[in-house]
């Protein structure tokens, strides 16, 4: 089932929530279980994926569109690696530009969040 424009908006919107609301805890050195461990890694690069198709507002038809999100495996495909390359950079440079703790299952959930969209975008 395919999502309307005002679908893929609420999803923009909750995405974008959810995400401030993991950085805002994780800011605070808050731990909530699996929504501060794996709730930013789901969630950013699913939002990433609608904004960068313009999913929630098709008459957004910047760069970004036609570059990134041309077609939904091109924004599918750079997204994910893009935010697998942070996690590997975490492997190597812990304190770099991306500084943490590398963790596998951060790249399971940006597969699985970048799959979901990219899953409701070309039924």
């Amino acid at each position: 089932m395919a999502l309307s424009q005002a679908g893929w908006r609420n999803l923009y919107w909750t995405l974008l929530a959810v995400w401030v609301l993991c950085a805002a805890l994780d800011m605070r050195h808050i731990h909530a279980g699996m929504l501060t461990d794996y709730g930013a890694d789901l969630t950013q690069p699913a939002w990433l994926y609608i904004a960068s198709r313009s999913l929630d507002n098709p008459a957004r038809q910047g760069w970004v569109r036609r570059t990134v999100g041309a077609t939904p495996i091109r924004a599918a495909a750079l997204i994910f690696l893009g935010s697998t390359a942070t996690e590997i950079s975490q492997y190597f440079w812990p304190q770099g530009l991306f500084p943490g703790t590398y963790d596998p299952f951060d790249i399971l959930a940006y597969a699985v969040g970048t799959g979901i969209c990219f899953a409701l975008d070309t039924r």
